[in-house]
């Protein structure tokens, strides 16, 4: 085959076809029309030109531009965990090859400068011009540059996860194993072993904060409380009642404190801002007049440790009577006994070593209601440097940064009963009170209520510079998807995923968006 005779059929570019035909133009003097087209040919190619090639240049620039921002993070991260500064650059270099693509022209500069915990990447490209070469405009030069900060910054996360019983089965693993790759990813990714903080809450129909604080100083245990007394007809104490039973003791959930500390992280001090020791009362042995039965019914009525009761006693006063518990022996099946619906693992507070986490993970179980209400705030009070959890380091410290992630596969739960204490019991006592909204029987106003709180609480939480990734698995409740939407710190990061085996991923980019948010805090 004759030289040339490839290049001879080579595929012309129409800009190229229009740049050839703009010379001839240009070239050919020959007659008045030339010479008209001739003086109006110059400012026309400008014009046109310009434009074309100006777009080109930008569009180039900015391909440049994001792929050096992603490179010169990829070299915070290799600076952060303690790697060379040749091989963190190597790195740099790699992922901006990969980022612009084989289609990107050739030519380009870059280099990564690492001045202490200061990344700073700078890139320098020469576009060719497609219509400006004939007035010999042949290149734009476009440069771009990227820092990154890598400071010796610190990060807390609460982990607040679902464990209610429709958790059970898959659901459970697929959590387990997606939490556990979030925390291998963040430990990974530190620099010392005290940059990372985790701490787990398990929650379900409450949250348990663990036996061993039972006389912690911010719980309740003098009746300081206004609602510590709400089922009982005599002022004695809950740990007092749970003592009194012989079978049981207290199983470590608290109930929601009264308004406005159900929403706020305030200092338990004293009164209404400490925290009551849940305890479900043991409900009457005989249905209301209605025909509605009791489903926490766990002890007799009338045992032989109290005084024979009036004709007249009515289920309010068989209810609130606390000789009943004296040397008692609960019956505690399906649940039942003043723990009822207490049934999450318990809290694991900020901790700083991979493995303790991971074992918190793998304790988890499903069991149990919902309460993402109580999750959230638990949460916060993980994160927080105040009591009841000192962990959490001052807010005011800018080199830290607090994460909250709040997981849930379904609403909100609060179930309204027809008969005197209005619903079953929960973390808000019983709806009669009026502790969660004014007294209802209506689930759904209930757990509408429930929602409100949410929302509340995670305004509040972002508003002390928490930042909320949400994350719907399964949910096909409206209600509680936008609720979870707007609970997080912008919509990008609300995620509703519909199938569970899916939750390593975005665990997984989760963790990636809190390294990154670290790294160039």
């Amino acid at each position: 085959m004759a030289p040339g005779f490839l290049t001879c059929l080579a595929p012309v570019s129409p800009l190229s076809r229009a740049r050839n035909t703009l010379k001839r133009f240009y070239k050919d003097r020959a007659g008045a029309v030339a010479l008209l087209f001739g003086l109006t040919l110059i400012p026309m190619i400008g014009v046109v030109g310009g434009a074309v090639d100006y777009a080109n240049a930008y569009r180039m620039r900015s391909k440049l531009q994001n792929a050096m921002d992603s490179a010169t993070l990829a070299v915070g991260r290799e600076v952060d965990m303690g790697a060379e500064t040749g091989d963190a650059r190597q790195v740099g270099m790699d992922v901006l090859s990969a980022n612009l693509g084989a289609d990107f022209p050739p030519g380009y500069s870059a280099d990564f400068n690492i001045d202490g915990t200061l990344v700073t990447g700078t890139a320098n490209l020469g576009v060719d011009t497609y219509l400006l070469g004939v007035l010999g405009i042949d290149k734009f030069d476009v440069g771009t540059t990227s820092i990154v900060n890598v400071s010796n910054g610190t990060i807390e996360v609460a982990l607040v996860l679902d464990n209610s019983g429709s958790m059970d089965g898959t659901k459970i693993a697929d959590l387990r194993d997606a939490a556990k790759s979030l925390t291998e990813i963040l430990f990974e990714a530190q620099r010392s072993t005290s940059t990372v903080s985790i701490g787990i809450v398990p929650f379900a129909g409450a949250v348990n904060v663990g036996t061993g604080n039972a006389n912690a100083s911010w719980m309740d245990t003098a009746g300081q409380s206004s609602i510590h007394f709400e089922n009982f007809s005599d002022n004695v104490t809950r740990l007092s009642r749970f003592n009194a039973i012989t079978n049981t003791g207290w199983g470590g959930c608290v109930e929601v404190r009264p308004s406005p500390h159900d929403v706020t992280d305030s200092d338990p001090s004293g009164g209404n801002s400490l925290f009551v020791h849940y305890f479900a009362p043991d409900e009457p042995d005989q249905p209301d007049p209605n025909k509605h039965s009791y489903v926490n019914n766990y002890l007799e009525d009338d045992p032989d440790s109290c005084p024979a009761p009036p004709d007249d006693q009515t289920q309010v006063q068989a209810q609130e009577k606390t000789c009943k518990y004296d040397g008692a022996s609960a019956n505690l099946s399906n649940g039942k006994g003043p723990n009822y619906r207490c049934t999450s693992r318990p809290i694991l507070p900020l901790s700083d070593s991979e493995g303790t986490v991971t074992a918190a993970i793998d304790a988890m179980w499903a069991n149990g209601m919902t309460n993402i209400h109580e999750g959230v705030m638990w949460g916060w009070r993980i994160l927080s440097p105040g009591e009841p959890f000192t962990e959490g380091r001052a807010y005011e410290e800018s080199s830290n940064r607090k994460f909250m992630v709040v997981m849930t596969d379904g609403k909100n739960t609060h179930t309204g009963r027809n008969h005197q204490n209005k619903s079953r019991f929960s973390a808000y006592g019983f709806s009669k009170h009026g502790r969660l909204r004014s007294p209802t029987t209506q689930t759904w106003r209930l757990e509408r209520a429930m929602n409100t709180k949410t929302e509340t609480s995670c305004t509040n939480a972002k508003a002390s510079d928490v930042t909320i990734f949400t994350i719907a698995v399964e949910v096909n409740d409206d209600a509680t998807i936008n609720m979870l939407r707007r609970c997080a710190s912008g919509d990008s990061r609300a995620f509703s995923i519909e199938n569970s085996n899916t939750m390593d991923e975005v665990f997984e980019a989760i963790a990636n968006e809190i390294n990154q948010l670290r790294i160039t805090s």
